[in-house]
């Protein structure tokens, strides 16, 4: 059986304890080897982590004559987490614990308190878009790396995110982004700086793409000028996950699968699609028979044994909430589960090369 694997040394989450460790907290992990050095040899005593959020290696190796600054100063790729998403891979990242440690797996996940699947950054039910109260971040309480740093009281460390910004038509405001920033860099030891582009445009557009391209080269140049503007600090430059270009399938185009499910929609996400099932045997038959050549197929039981969510002890909210089954994709595909397709050209969060694949960039260095 063809199958996935996780490094347990050179993913997001040993960078995350490699911060750990520069500020003296005690990692939980593994650090990246390679980032202490950099760390160890740049002498700076602050640090900006700044996270693109889907420039993976497949786009930044396709984009690279139009972000020259950024290209040359790739260090080398090492791997997201899986499922290779924002919400998995950035939580990873910025609390040094993998996915079955924290909680943080897909989009959509479910949440036994309120017996529905929720979308986890928004807080929103999956098929109604209505606010759930509490936020579910109650019930998964994550502690970031910035925290972590705060409380040895002898750095301050701080997040910044484009979110945080809207223009009037509730885009992201990157122009404000960027100098908050800067700003935000010159009084801290620690900030950590996410971009939610060029992800944004490329769930809409697709991986090739002249607004993608253009988008690229205005982050190269806000990332350049934030660089020059504080040269007393190292700069560390990744993705969260890469990217592909996909075709989305219905759920329900084979009736008898469709029929096996206890819930009639995929958790987590489209292209790393968690099922609860009413007949095991059944349901491994009819995935076989339609879904094999296209996904990974695995059992709860392997996906725990092969530690795809990563390693360390599994939290108590993914105990009671792990589906049954999984399906996995190993090319284009993305199953929707509503009336139509989403729409999205690209995605990510399969178990593909170009969706867990990213580079390391060091500057200031």
């Amino acid at each position: 059986m063809e199958k996935l694997y996780l490094s347990k040394d050179k993913s997001l989450v040993n960078l995350g304890n490699s911060i750990l460790k520069a500020f003296g907290v005690t990692p939980f992990h593994e650090t990246y080897k390679t980032v202490d050095e950099i760390i160890k040899n740049s002498r700076k005593e602050k640090i900006a982590l700044i996270l693109f959020d889907g420039f993976g290696v497949n786009i930044a190796e396709h984009y690279k004559e139009n972000i020259p600054y950024i290209y040359a100063h790739k260090v080398e790729s090492f791997n997201s987490v899986y499922p290779p998403t924002t919400v998995a891979a950035t939580t990873a990242l910025t609390t040094g614990t993998y996915p079955i440690e924290n909680g943080h797996i897909g989009w959509t996940q479910h949440f036994n308190e309120y017996n529905a699947d929720i979308c986890v950054f928004l807080s929103t039910d999956k098929f109604d878009n209505k606010k759930i109260y509490p936020n579910v971040s109650n019930i998964l309480k994550p502690k970031f790396i910035w925290e972590y740093i705060n409380e040895t009281q002898k750095f301050n460390a701080a997040s910044i995110s484009s979110f945080h910004f809207k223009n009037k038509d509730k885009t992201d405001d990157f122009e404000t982004f960027f100098e908050e920033a800067d700003k935000t860099i010159k009084i801290h030891d620690f900030t950590y700086v996410y971009s939610s582009n060029p992800d944004h445009l490329l769930h809409e557009l697709g991986c090739y793409n002249e607004t993608v391209k253009e988008n690229l080269i205005y982050l190269e140049g806000k990332l350049k000028t934030l660089i020059e503007n504080n040269k007393d600090t190292l700069f560390l430059l990744v993705a969260d996950h890469g990217f592909r270009d996909i075709e989305e399938i219905p759920l329900n185009e084979h009736a008898d699968f469709f029929e096996t499910l206890s819930r009639k929609y995929v958790t987590y996400e489209p292209s790393f699609s968690g099922f609860y099932v009413k007949d095991g045997q059944k349901f491994l038959e009819l995935a076989n028979k339609y879904y094999s050549d296209r996904f990974f197929i695995y059992s709860k039981d392997e996906i725990l044994e092969d530690h795809i969510l990563g390693y360390g002890e599994m939290s108590q909210y993914v105990k009671e909430t792990l589906p049954d089954f999984f399906l996995i994709a190993k090319d284009k595909y993305s199953f929707y589960d509503g009336e139509k397709p989403v729409g999205f050209k690209g995605h990510h969060a399969g178990g593909t090369k170009e969706e867990r694949e990213i580079y390391l960039y060091a500057f200031n260095n």
